[in-house]
Formats: structure tokens, C-alpha cells, sequence
């Protein structure tokens, strides 16, 4: 009688995984059916410094539902990215934990702009830059999503996968505090004052949870 060969389970394609990129693929879907505009939007938000005020405010606020369902869409992707870059060893809870983390994160950043807006009684460009950084985080999103697909379903090629991701998430964070500082230089806003915002308000936040919260996520939990 013939041995029962063992099956090798891939932790990186479980069906949870499918189905969550059937859910982004067709999030994307509707978009381009009832919102085709905003694929121009995210072309704009790659290739131009500052955008007009009248689509910052008609086409890219948080009240818009095609918006907020393009940001929430770009980070269930950059937080499966993330989730394969550190081994996809915790499953869907780790996952899960990862995810929530970047909302958490996002919201963070929002109610920091409004909260600076209101103690200073002034903008600076703040909510441009939070705008304009929701919509290069949406790019990122877009840019991973083939690229997740692929270390799901090539595992041959997921090293190299895996390397140019985070090189181009780096690349877009760069170009994230560039835009910023071209804003708010725009704005007449201090040097100093900028380069405080960015370090206090988003580098050290990002540093402190890669320190504290993804760097043990990352650790295997047995020796």
C-alpha cells in the first residue's frame, strides 16, 4: 500500500487571500464603471506637485465614497504586502493586526491635521498634503496589487518581488515629504516648522511602529 504523500501547504496563497483580492479587483471594477474620473485623478497626484483646489475639495474628500473606498481599498493591499514582507507566518491574524494598524495610522494623520488647523487657526497647506498623501497612498496601493499577486501565485519570483515592493514604497514615502515640503514652502510656511511637522507627525510615528509593533509581528514564535 502506497504512503500517503504529505502536502505542502503555501502560507502565502490561503483562500482568505483569494478572496481578498476578488474584493479589490472588484472595488476596482465598480470604481471605473461609476467613477472613471478619479483613475485621472491618481495620474495627476503622481506627476504633479500641487493639485487645483476645486478637485482637492469636489474629488478627493473623505466624503466622497469612491474615495474613501479607494483608500480603504489601497491599504487592505499595502497591508497584505506588508504581511508577506515579514513572512506570512501569523495568518490571517496577523494580517488582520497589520491592517488595523494602517487605518489606525491613517486616522492618526487626520485628526493631527485638523487638530493643528485648529490650534493655529490656519491651514499651511496641511490639508493639501493630507489629501495629496491619501492619494499617493492609493497609487501605492494600485502599484502593489499586481505585485502581491504575483508572490501569492510565484513563488519563484518572490524575492525579487518582495525587494522591488519595498523599494518603491520607500520611493513613494520619499516623494510623500518632498511634495509636503514643496507645499508647504508654497504656502510661505517656515522651513523649520515643515521639517518639524514631518519628523514629529510622520517619520517618528512610522519609525516608533515599525520599532515596537511590526518588527515583533515579524518574529517567528518559536525558536
Amino acid at each position: 500500500m502506497p504512503m500517503d504523500v504529505a502536502r505542502v501547504v503555501d502560507p502565502y496563497k490561503p483562500e482568505w487571500v483569494a478572496m481578498l483580492f476578488l474584493i479589490v479587483v472588484a472595488a476596482l471594477a465598480w470604481t471605473n464603471v461609476n467613477s472613471p474620473r478619479k483613475w485621472r485623478l491618481l495620474a495627476q497626484a503622481a506627476f504633479r506637485m500641487r493639485l487645483g483646489k476645486q478637485v482637492l475639495r469636489e474629488e478627493a474628500a473623505l466624503r466622497d465614497r469612491t474615495f474613501l473606498g479607494l483608500v480603504l481599498v489601497a491599504m487592505a493591499v499595502l497591508s497584505l504586502f506588508l504581511w508577506q514582507r515579514l513572512g506570512a507566518d501569523q495568518g490571517l491574524a496577523g494580517y488582520a493586526t497589520l491592517a488595523s494598524m494602517a487605518c489606525l495610522l491613517v486616522l492618526a494623520h487626520i485628526v493631527i491635521v485638523e487638530v493643528l488647523s485648529w490650534l493655529f487657526q490656519a491651514d499651511g497647506g496641511l490639508h493639501e498634503h493630507l489629501t495629496t498623501g491619501l492619494l499617493l497612498l492609493i497609487l501605492t496601493g494600485m502599484v502593489l496589487l499586481p505585485i502581491t499577486m504575483l508572490v501569492a501565485y510565484r513563488p519563484d519570483q518572490r524575492p525579487l518581488l518582495l525587494i522591488l515592493g519595498t523599494v518603491l514604497i520607500l520611493v513613494l514615502v520619499v516623494y510623500r515629504w518632498v511634495r509636503g515640503l514643496w507645499i508647504g514652502l508654497s504656502e510661505q510656511v517656515p522651513l523649520r516648522y515643515i521639517i518639524l511637522y514631518l519628523c514629529a507627525a510622520e517619520a517618528v510615528p512610522l519609525a516608533f511602529l515599525w520599532r515596537s509593533l511590526i518588527v515583533p509581528l515579524s518574529a517567528h514564535p518559536h525558536p
